[in-house]
């Protein structure tokens, strides 16, 4: 699944490509993937806007049209973006597609066919759901905010951060990496979290998300930005995939376990639990 990092950069690479085209057309194959309302209502809303630019708020792709107009894009566990020129037709898994001024078109590809389009304005979108419920990034968290909301939690520490209602932007891959780096055991309690140790995390999360963004990412599995571009932090990663490999600090075997479902690589004597 993109994770910010892998969603920052679609968006450089799409503000490259499309910013200031006219959507001319749109093409709906799964109408799914279109929320709330018809895909004849979304295509008569974007047709004839420009893209003036696109931003992110955390996971969520956002596209600023004129007039007012918001689309908010969710990669979820595949999908991914790719720009022609000239225009191209339908491959296979696009489910839709936006024809652009110039010949040119953006396909949405997505094979697992969870991805989602919501249609906002600029009045509403950050203050009606998706986007409300979301917490900030690491980066713009509040670190007094961020402790007393740990000091009230007995979930594990590695299920929390993966809440984006808690702190936004960290997927499976970043929370092992963070936790490795500020030698915290995943199943830890958060409520047993300290605050220098909250501190840490935050300041850990940003250091890596940004230099994953620098990086282009993590392509594993089938994540690629747009089209097809990929990443290169996967080769920096110190033990996310890594189960078995000696752990980086300490040559100990990293170990892979099950955190409320999610799979999990920690060092059993690094990350020792408190």
């Amino acid at each position: 699944m993109p994770e910010l990092p892998e969603v920052r950069v679609v968006r450089q690479e799409l503000n490259k490509y499309v910013k200031n085209k006219i959507i001319t057309d749109v093409h709906v194959f799964r109408d799914s993937f279109i929320k709330e309302i018809k895909p004849e209502e979304f295509k008569k809303a974007i047709v004839g806007e420009t893209i003036i630019e696109i931003t992110n708020y955390g996971k969520f792709l956002v596209f600023h049209l004129t007039n007012g107009k918001i689309i908010l894009s969710h990669l979820r566990m595949e999908g991914k973006y790719n720009f022609f020129d000239p225009a191209k037709t339908r491959f296979y898994h696009d489910y839709v597609i936006f024809e652009l001024d110039g010949n040119t078109n953006l396909h949405y590809n997505d094979t697992r066919m969870f991805g989602t389009f919501h249609l906002r304005n600029v009045n509403n979108y950050l203050t009606i759901e998706p986007l409300s419920k979301l917490a900030k990034i690491p980066a713009e968290t509040d670190l007094n905010t961020f402790y007393d909301k740990l000091s009230k939690s007995k979930k594990a520490i590695k299920t929390l951060l993966l809440d984006q209602t808690f702190v936004v932007g960290l997927g499976n891959i970043y929370v092992d990496e963070v936790l490795f780096a500020t030698k915290i055991h995943p199943q830890t309690l958060a409520n047993k979290i300290n605050k220098k140790q909250a501190k840490m995390l935050l300041e850990t999360a940003t250091d890596i998300l940004d230099r994953s963004t620098e990086l282009g990412g993590s392509s594993i599995n089938s994540y690629t930005s747009l089209n097809k571009k990929k990443g290169s932090f996967q080769n920096f990663l110190q033990v996310h995939t890594k189960v078995n490999q000696p752990c980086p600090r300490c040559k100990n075997k990293i170990i892979k376990i099950k955190v409320n479902g999610r799979g999990t690589y920690y060092c059993p004597v690094c990350q020792r639990e408190q």
